[in-house]
């Protein structure tokens, strides 16, 4: 893939030690192989219940439990990424996981835990990866961090709420109350709207279906 200009994308860089804004980011991580258009519909969903102010996509160099899934490189992942979310100046994609080498989320966590004291920051994740979240490295810290928002994704939809997953998550709020969410210790809530079919393994699959029969 062509190597993409920084520079081009600089409104999407946001300066990761600049902690001291009170604001309100939702963090987004995963593989993104590809990027489509259902991460920037969970991006937008998160924005309007939860009052984010920006949504931080961490892209993951190797997920551990995607070994043998990802296909495309990092570089290739992280620009599709930028130029996916050009335009949408409340999306800002970060490479922090790459930079600083780590391959957990729990190491992410608390890095952005240790750099900040203003910054209010959500976890968002889609309903899908409640399915294995107990494979996650520390899972349970994930809400002893950050509060926790899950996202409707189709076809994993209330059958996630009582998986071993949201057991680990803690205590689900049933009703968005920002300032509970916040305060409360392994707290986190299900985000319901409109859905969005779009999937990185249906892209996948298509893509290979078609260099298959050419």
């Amino acid at each position: 893939m062509k190597q993409v200009n920084r520079n081009h994308y600089k409104n999407n860089f946001p300066n990761c030690f600049f902690f001291h804004r009170n604001i309100r980011v939702g963090l987004l991580g995963g593989s993104f192989d590809p990027t489509h258009e259902g991460h920037i519909h969970i991006s937008e969903i998160a924005k309007k219940k939860l009052k984010l102010n920006e949504i931080w996509w961490i892209i993951s160099p190797q997920n551990r439990l995607k070994i043998k899934n990802i296909r495309s490189t990092f570089e290739d992942r992280l620009n599709l990424a930028k130029e996916m979310t050009y335009k949408n100046r409340n999306i800002k994609v970060l490479d922090i996981e790459y930079k600083y080498k780590f391959f957990t989320t729990y190491q992410i966590i608390t890095f952005l835990k240790n750099k900040t004291k203003n910054t209010n920051f959500f976890w968002l994740m889609g309903s899908d990866n409640l399915l294995n979240f107990q494979n996650w490295i520390k899972p349970k810290e994930l809400s002893k961090t950050f509060p926790v928002a899950v996202i409707e994704r189709p076809s994993y939809s209330y059958r996630v709420l009582n998986s071993l997953g949201a057991y680990i998550l803690g205590n689900r709020l049933k009703k968005i109350k920002i300032n509970l969410l916040t305060r409360k210790n392994r707290s986190w809530v299900f985000l319901r709207d409109k859905l969005n079919p779009s999937s990185s393994t249906q892209i996948r699959n298509s893509n290979e279906q078609y260099l298959n029969i050419r």
